[in-house]
């Protein structure tokens, strides 16, 4: 691998960590009550995964 390569990898690799970590103090200072994780969800759908439901 090249440095460069090397470096985005690890530039990555810490990036997951952070989210990971501060994913987990957000869901320990917000305990879901059920709605959450269902309210995540739908808001993925919309936004992100819309494209998988097309029909072309």
């Amino acid at each position: 691998m090249t440095e460069s390569m090397i470096g985005f990898v690890v530039g990555l690799a810490v990036l997951i960590v952070i989210a990971a970590i501060l994913g987990r103090r957000y869901r320990r200072e917000h305990p879901e009550d059920g709605s959450g994780s269902l309210r995540m969800r739908e808001w993925l759908d919309t936004h992100h995964m819309s494209w998988m439901h097309h029909k072309h």
